[in-house]
């Protein structure tokens, strides 16, 4: 008998860029397994496939979340990248919906020499496929070696 696998490694590499932005500051509260949200930045003058990664701090995130809305900072503008909610049961024991603003944290990028074919799969409305989560990290490196990050492919719901 075939396993059926949930999702399968699209890309492995180091988070590019760590260094130089505000994740840096996060390292002793990041863990392996940890999810990084992926914002493409087509407007970005140094990769036209750039794609951001942002860390939510643990804390943030309520134990029943589902879904959420997600604040970026940037240039003193913020940007909400995600319109969606959380489920709380109600006390008649249906779920309400409600709207939660979670701050996200850049903590750097995909590499150049990586991020091309799922810069493309995001452009074509893709994004929901894929997940980032760290493997592993390492202090005692250069910090643009010292997270490790893996992309992988979702499978389809219900398959």
């Amino acid at each position: 008998m075939l396993l059926k696998k949930n999702k399968a490694e699209f890309l492995n590499c180091n988070l590019a860029g760590f260094g130089h932005t505000e994740g840096y500051a996060l390292l002793d509260r990041m863990h392996a397994g940890d999810r990084l949200r992926m914002v493409r930045e087509e407007d970005n003058k140094h990769d036209h496939d750039a794609i951001a990664l942002f860390y939510i701090p643990e804390q943030q995130l309520p134990a029943n979340i589902d879904t959420h809305i997600l604040q970026i900072s940037s240039q003193g503008e913020t940007q909400v990248i995600d319109e969606l909610t959380t489920a709380e049961p109600a006390a008649n024991g249906k779920s309400k919906s409600q709207r939660k603003t979670l701050e996200a944290v850049h903590v750097g990028y995909i590499p150049t020499s990586s991020n091309t074919q799922l810069a493309m799969f995001m452009d074509y409305g893709h994004q929901g496929i894929f997940e980032c989560v760290i493997t592993s990290i390492n202090k005692e490196v250069h910090p643009n070696q010292q997270v490790q990050i893996r992309v992988n492919l979702l499978r389809k719901k219900g398959e």
